[in-house]
């Protein structure tokens, strides 16, 4: 039984300060939780949980966003997803540690994690790129396009059928995502190209992920664990070689603050979402993702100066309601 619930984390604590899933919950459990009168200091800490992984999302992003002004930064980006790699294994071996016990940690094989770290590192790079070279509402909503690509991958490598609503589900994902891209300020064929290549390596490393979760036995953070301090070992070897040595005494100290910001702001994401596993429903923390995503386009669109359209607005309904109803479908 252990070992169900264990799979049925899968998504979530595996895209840990990168990218925004859905919990997948023992559905007895779910029910016999729920049927269970909640106490007022239980419901306080449900919201702050929520709170805390909505706004360290939100901050992450935007944090981001900011640091890649910077030309010499936005050189970086291996030795940057090394800082937030080394920030979350430093949060999860707390984690594990006494007095807190949150999870026993677990060492898998060296040899065997290598191509898994590698598609873990690939996917974190490839969005930072994302971020970089797109506009913040581009940048989110091209995001989403991870779940209908997860969903084709399954049907054609593992062979999982797709059910009529569901299929209406993601085409609303995909419509809406096109309504609202079509006329994208701050994006380029490259950006529009490392976005694409950002979800479809996202898609391929979740169902990976969910596959290597079940084959070793574990959790998500015992397996983050491994992943994290990996994944840096290996882009030590890699860094040299792409990323350009900055001066940092040309580099804004706001920048630098806001680098060190980051790390603190990807640890909190990592850590409430592994606090809020377990603590609510699947639809709950779905409709807190949807929230971060709506504040996340707002103030990008804001920032950059765009007006909202009918189209717009259609096509951000769309997307986040096939969104919704997918996971919502996954969870039967």
């Amino acid at each position: 039984m252990n070992k169900v619930k264990r799979e049925d984390e899968d998504l979530e604590m595996s895209k840990m300060g990168l990218v925004d899933g859905e919990i997948y919950q023992d559905k007895d459990k779910v029910a016999e939780e729920s049927a269970k009168p909640q106490s007022t200091k239980s419901r306080i800490v449900d919201m702050l949980c929520i709170l805390l992984n909505i706004a360290s999302t939100v901050t992450l992003v935007f944090l981001n966003k900011w640091i890649f002004r910077d030309s010499q930064l936005k050189s970086m980006q291996i030795t940057f997803a090394m800082w937030h790699f080394s920030c979350t294994t430093i949060v999860l071996w707390i984690a594990s540690r006494s007095p807190f016990n949150l999870f026993v940690p677990v060492r898998l094989p060296f040899i065997q994690m290598i191509p898994l770290c590698s598609f873990f590192a690939g996917f974190l790079i490839l969005g930072n790129l994302s971020l970089a070279y797109n506009s913040v509402g581009f940048y989110q909503l091209a995001k989403i396009m991870t779940t209908p690509c997860v969903a084709v991958l399954q049907y054609f490598f593992l062979g999982k059928t797709v059910a009529g609503l569901t299929i209406v589900a993601l085409a609303a994902v995909c419509i809406g995502v096109s309504l609202t891209n079509s006329n994208a300020a701050g994006t380029t064929t490259l950006g529009a190209s490392i976005a694409v290549a950002a979800f479809t390596v996202t898609a391929f490393y979740q169902v990976w992920i969910g596959k290597k979760m079940k084959d070793f036995a574990v959790s998500s953070p015992q397996l983050l664990l491994n992943q994290a301090p990996i994944s840096v070992l290996l882009l030590v070897f890699v860094a040299p070689f792409f990323d350009t040595v900055p001066d940092v005494a040309i580099i804004p100290t706001d920048t630098l603050v806001a680098l060190f910001l980051s790390g603190l702001a990807a640890a909190a994401l990592n850590l409430s979402q592994f606090l809020i596993i377990g603590r609510m429903s699947a639809l709950t923390f779905n409709v807190a993702s949807n929230v971060k995503t709506i504040i996340i386009l707002t103030y990008g669109w804001v920032s950059e100066g765009r007006v909202l359209t009918v189209k717009d607005a259609l096509g951000i309904i769309l997307a986040l309601g096939g969104a919704t109803l997918y996971s919502q479908l996954s969870q039967k």
